[in-house]
């Protein structure tokens, strides 16, 4: 298992600890049908969430993000999977902007909405087709669903 941080008071401490560094960061963090709050050192961590959720066989019913003390979260409880990456935002003559893009799939269908970073300001929203998607930042809820999109 990765350095995952369990627990808001243990991502606190962990926070002050080095709050320089940390408080630059946009931490991700999900909650887990055993109620259990995570948060990740690191985006490169979502990669490894499926193997925790199929080991302790779990769902995750939220996904959010936190920067200081703002924060979102995105209910995903009834979502087949879910989506989560890292990108830019770019436009000519305009500063490039840090994103991160969190979805809900059921089915093929994909809810995204990117938020800008640090602030977590909602960019856009829009619905998708999952073969838009990187399929390492999926992280399914059932392992059934999983099995079936592989074949």
């Amino acid at each position: 298992m990765s350095n995952y941080i369990f627990g808001f008071d243990n991502w606190k401490k962990f926070y002050l600890q080095n709050k320089q560094e940390n408080k630059k960061k946009t931490w991700i963090f999900f909650q887990t049908s055993d109620d259990k709050e995570v948060y990740l050192k690191e985006y490169n961590e979502w990669l490894t969430i499926q193997d925790y959720i199929d080991k302790k066989s779990l769902k995750i019913i939220s996904v959010g993000l936190r920067h200081k003390t703002n924060k979102i979260v995105v209910d995903t409880s009834i979502a087949d999977a879910v989506y989560l990456v890292r990108s830019v935002k770019g436009e000519f003559g305009a500063v490039t902007r840090q994103c991160f893009t969190i979805g809900k799939i059921n089915g093929n269908k994909v809810e995204k909405t990117m938020w800008l970073t640090p602030e977590l300001i909602e960019e856009s929203s829009y619905t998708d087709h999952i073969d838009a998607c990187f399929p390492e930042a999926v992280v399914y809820n059932d392992k059934e669903k999983r099995k079936a999109k592989s074949i």
